[in-house]
């Protein structure tokens, strides 16, 4: 008689849960996945109701030919940095290709989650739109509802003296509905910079209100390449080296490339703008904008210090001693993790001796990825903040858990439950040591410690990516004298996700377009600087 595979809920479908639920399929596993959403594609999908979503002129912060899925590339029309609405397309095309919405219940909620102990299974309470409720047993979980779920907000002093509009980003749609209104954006994210540029032309004023600033980096370099062409797999690999042994002199090496990639771009920043001395990416993500810095620059946007109160129906008093006079507040302060359907199983819940902050920011899990309490049945995608796309990070880590959760042999298992928790021990030792480098105590909430993580996750999805690319592998070697060419496309050229399907292992399935594809993206951004220099030695004749 054929064994029964295991049955698995991934709960959530924007992109962390679509790439999950395809590679659980893909590994022989009976995978469903619910979203309390009418639609898949998560906040990439904008929507006017009061869920976390894109902009209409949101576009990415990673180039197309690195935002893509392992094994799925966007189509060649797409722009270099693709729209909001190009993505959401993206993701629909994705779902189509891999035949996955026949595992898939949309408009349908999660309400809690319990487990049944004499069973061994999952007890999930759910509730569909105009059905009853029902409860369904499954043997694994997926939490795929990422880093984006429950609005962060401070509460100013004096809040009831407003007169004017509060909300969080979460509730900005639709810019033109502050036309002629003076707007004070408190923030320095990628949320904050998109918040206040799109408001340009429209609000009357337009205060950009922050404590710390940020690294802004653009988009787009002057010589016209992409920001991100230009970390390829070696140099990430010398930063990550550096961030073990010498994590003080990483964090001055990526300081002085991004420091240098502004300059060279942006020129030198006013220092009325508080952006000169901001915290090291380290400690708080970088503003990809190529238009923010323009904005200051011509005095659309008036960048303020952070504010202290309310002093009246139109008053904000700033850190600094200034006021401001405004008619709305935006709050582009984040977002935490909810995970509150686990109940107990919650990973952020607190103790008497780790705070709340703490637990949202460093969730017990080994990896970032696996429950500590049920690792073998129990697992999170969308929490493990590193230096790379965040749809190739999601891609790998669940190809990581349908490997580890695989019965079939040759495939990784999880270590000792101890070891696992002295890895997060070890993770919090490693969180606390960052922010004591930070004169701010910043700390970003979720990331792992990049190097390690990588290499841990390339191994446990079976991409055999370091065993074919690093100096000390024998089997590297061999493949860089057969193939120097191309292997020097690999290391030095652009960090393509395909190169995670690219090398049978016996595990993970191998794309077998992933060459063709990852030489394909190589020539044509070749090609397209070729064509920019010729365009501009041309115009300087």
């Amino acid at each position: 008689m054929e064994e029964q595979q295991p049955t698995v809920a991934v709960i959530g479908l924007g992109s962390q849960g679509l790439v999950t639920l395809k590679n659980l399929l893909e590994e022989g596993f009976v995978a469903s996945g619910f979203d309390k959403r009418s639609y898949v594609g998560g906040v990439w999908h904008y929507s006017t109701d009061y869920h976390v979503s894109a902009l209409q002129s949101t576009v990415v912060n990673v180039s197309r030919e690195r935002a893509c899925f392992t094994d799925f590339a966007f189509p060649e029309k797409t722009s270099s940095y693709p729209s909001a609405r190009e993505v959401d397309q993206y993701l629909n095309d994705y779902c189509n290709h891999f035949g996955l919405r026949k595992h898939i219940r949309l408009s349908t909620e999660v309400k809690s989650i319990e487990r049944d102990e004499v069973h061994n299974k999952w007890r999930l309470s759910i509730s569909a739109s105009g059905q009853a409720s029902e409860t369904l047993e499954f043997d694994k979980i997926v939490l795929a509802t990422g880093p984006h779920v429950s609005p962060v907000q401070p509460t100013l002093a004096g809040r009831s003296h407003f007169s004017g509009t509060v909300i969080h980003s979460i509730a900005f749609k639709h810019p033109p509905s502050f036309q002629g209104k003076r707007v004070m954006v408190v923030g320095m994210s990628n949320s904050a910079a998109d918040t206040a540029t799109s408001l340009v032309g429209i609000a009357e004023e337009i205060f950009l209100s922050h404590r710390h600033g940020s690294v802004v980096l653009p988009r787009y370099l002057r010589d016209g390449t992409s920001l991100d062409h230009n970390l390829s797999y070696r140099q990430s690999n010398i930063k990550d080296t550096l961030d073990v042994i010498a994590p003080k002199l990483g964090a001055k090496f990526i300081a002085s490339i991004t420091g240098r990639i502004s300059r060279e771009n942006f020129g030198q920043f006013d220092p009325e703008w508080n952006l000169n001395t901001p915290p090291s990416l380290l400690h708080q993500a970088p503003t990809v904008s190529d238009t923010l810095i323009p904005a200051l620059r011509n005095g659309s946007i008036i960048s303020t210090a952070a504010p202290s109160h309310i002093t009246g129906p139109n008053a904000v008093q700033l850190e600094d001693g200034k006021i401001v006079y405004v008619d709305a507040i935006i709050y582009c302060t984040g977002y935490e993790v909810d995970y509150s359907i686990l109940g107990r199983y919650d990973p952020t819940l607190t103790n008497p001796t780790v705070s709340e902050a703490r637990n949202k920011a460093t969730p017990r899990l080994y990896q970032n990825v696996f429950s500590l309490t049920y690792p073998e049945s129990l697992a999170f995608v969308g929490i493990a903040i590193a230096f790379s796309p965040a749809f190739m990070i999601s891609d790998l880590t669940s190809m990581a858990i349908a490997q580890i959760w695989s019965t079939a042999p040759h495939t990784p298992a999880l270590p000792a439950r101890r070891a696992m928790e002295q890895w997060y021990e070890g993770h919090l030792v490693w969180a606390d040591y960052l922010r004591s480098l930070s004169p701010h105590r910043k700390f970003v909430p979720l990331m792992v410690k990049n190097g390690p993580w990588l290499k841990w996750v390339e191994h446990a999805a079976g991409t055999r990516l370091e065993e074919n690319l690093s100096y000390t592998s024998l089997q590297a070697w061999r493949f860089w004298w057969n193939d120097k060419k191309f292997c020097a496309i690999l290391t030095d050229g652009i960090w393509s996700p395909h190169m995670y399907r690219l090398f049978e292992s016996g595990q993970r399935k191998k794309w077998e377009n992933a060459r063709a594809a990852i030489e394909a993206v190589n020539t044509n951004i070749q090609e397209r600087i070729r064509t920019m220099k010729e365009s501009h030695d041309g115009s300087a004749i």
